[in-house]
């Protein structure tokens, strides 16, 4: 849920990429994904048990929901993203902890623990605390030795933490949480429309309806909600309208999204990578997907 409301992102928004997903076609026209969860049942759906169905359905669509999260988490948050990557590896590969489910999320366990109910959860700021840099900077393999020592060695609390909570406190410890100095490949997100089968007037109409899309989106998402105010939210408006203009025309006239947004708003590339990156790309993606969306249902 942080991750969605740091966004600006709804539960709804989720739920419609998630729909989109599920109900995505091909070429063909055909239900791509829809059809690989039939064919991957034991039997037909004329004849499975209807509770079956319900439970591998639910299955499938919390599968397309992590799968949306992820790639949620890596556009917002790309450092998060690698360190919860590398936990996962090197947890995968150790003897000594696990990773484990429940109702609020992935955690990194002790293996071999047997779980008690009424033990409370272990304070997340305890762990690392007493972590020093001396001269060098621990990996993550030392550093989820030392969680593994801290949990192993108490029996007050749960030996577990939650995996997102480690991924803060690493992002902690290698001081990355404000470093934002890495390339960004947004080729594919400036690239031009393909709409050469459709008319000049088609093609404007479909941007027309786009533009109002993305009005709407930064109205509902971001001004009324306080995340931006007026002079950013116009700015970003008027940055994607002129995207958007370049899409349909097949000129990209700028090299990159800050490019486009300096024309409109006075900001620094660090402060550009801070507090409005993710949210004009997110918008940059929802406007790519609506004109594929318009043009699937014009054909």
């Amino acid at each position: 849920m942080q991750l969605i409301n740091r966004n600006g992102i709804t539960i709804i928004d989720l739920a419609y990429d998630c729909i989109a997903d599920a109900f995505g076609r091909n070429k063909e026209l055909k239900f791509y994904s829809i059809n690989q969860f039939i064919n991957s049942l034991r039997d037909s759906v004329e004849i499975i048990e209807p509770a079956n169905l319900f439970l591998a359905y639910k299955s499938y669509l919390i599968k397309i929901a992590n799968a949306q999260l992820s790639k949620l988490y890596a556009q917002t948050d790309p450092i998060g993203a690698k360190i919860l990557r590398n936990i996962k590896e090197t947890v995968g590969q150790s003897n000594k902890l696990r990773i484990t489910r429940d109702l609020k999320g992935l955690k990194i366990e002790v293996k071999n623990y047997e779980r008690k109910n009424n033990n409370p959860d272990f304070p997340i700021e305890q762990l690392l605390l007493n972590i020093e840099r001396n001269n060098r900077t621990l990996q993550t393999s030392e550093l989820l030795k030392h969680i593994y020592n801290t949990l192993e060695k108490q029996s007050e609390f749960k030996k577990s933490v939650y995996l997102f909570d480690v991924v803060l406190l690493f992002k902690n410890y290698f001081n990355s949480e404000y470093n934002y100095d890495y390339e960004i490949d947004e080729s594919s997100l400036l690239s031009k429309i393909d709409g050469d089968c459709f008319e000049e007037y088609e093609i404007q109409n479909l941007r027309q309806k786009v533009e109002y899309f993305i009005k709407e989106k930064i109205m509902i998402n971001y001004f009324l909600k306080g995340k931006l105010n007026k002079v950013e939210a116009e700015a970003i408006f008027f940055t994607m309208n002129d995207i958007i203009c370049d899409w349909c025309s097949g000129i990209i006239s700028k090299n990159s999204i800050y490019e486009y947004l300096k024309n409109h708003f006075s900001i620094s590339h660090e402060l550009y990578l801070k507090n409005y990156r993710t949210k004009i790309e997110y918008l940059v993606k929802l406007a790519r997907e609506e004109f594929a969306n318009y043009m699937l249902q014009e054909l």
